[in-house]
């Protein structure tokens, strides 16, 4: 039988179309997942979200699986779809073991040579996306992890990104309670710098600062 390609035109359309509603879908719960108080526990149902959405069910079904592999959310038998909770010793926590490593990684970035190119591209890319909290932490989280990888150690690299859904929610919740995206910039900028100028204790410095701040936020709001 001959195949004229009609077929694969209407299924690469269709599918097209699938992976738009899907990723769109993914995007609006991100949305509404990171902006959800830290300290509290949520059940989502998909129906509610479809109704609330301008998606079906299928790709609200499709994006709960995609931020369940995030980490933002979990199945538990029983219960359905939950958005766990974080406690203040979550926080404490996670505060603890980004410092240990966040400035580690720059001593070692540093005597590497790193070039601080990559990063300069994600702080410029963060400006454009101070208007989308959302956004804009996943662009942080991912100018911290480009720090953390050039120090190429596999077990911090693997205990930073176990804690990834955590730096999601956090950050949200940090850049909206004190309105510190412009303090966030100017903070990475610092870093930058410091790598840069080939500065470990300024560059230890700035990365001590930045997490403090953005603990101080989140305890106190301020």
């Amino acid at each position: 039988m001959c195949d004229t390609g009609h077929g694969r035109g209407v299924m690469s359309i269709f599918t097209e179309q699938v992976e738009t509603a899907v990723d769109g879908a993914y995007r609006w719960l991100r949305q509404e997942v990171t902006s959800l108080p830290w300290n509290q526990e949520a059940h989502l149902s998909e129906s509610e979200l479809a109704r609330r959405s301008d998606f079906s069910r299928t790709p609200i079904r499709e994006a709960l699986l995609r931020l369940q592999g995030d980490g933002l959310i979990r199945r538990l038998p029983n219960r359905g779809v939950v958005v766990p909770a974080l406690q203040q010793a979550d926080l404490d926590s996670l505060m603890e073991v980004r410092e240990v490593i966040e400035i580690w990684a720059a001593r070692k970035a540093i005597a590497q040579g790193m070039d601080v190119t990559p990063l300069r591209d994600l702080l410029a890319a963060q400006e454009e996306a101070a208007g989308d909290p959302v956004e804009f932490v996943r662009l942080d989280v991912a100018f911290h992890r480009t720090i953390v990888q050039r120090g190429r150690n596999s077990v911090f690299e693997d205990l930073y990104e176990a804690h990834r859904y955590k730096q999601l929610r956090l950050g949200v919740q940090a850049v909206e309670a004190a309105n510190r995206i412009e303090a966030v910039i100017g903070e990475h900028r610092a870093i930058v710098d410091a790598i840069a100028s080939a500065d470990p204790e300024a560059a230890a410095e700035a990365t001590r600062r930045h997490l403090s701040s953005t603990a101080r936020v989140l305890t106190d709001g301020r």
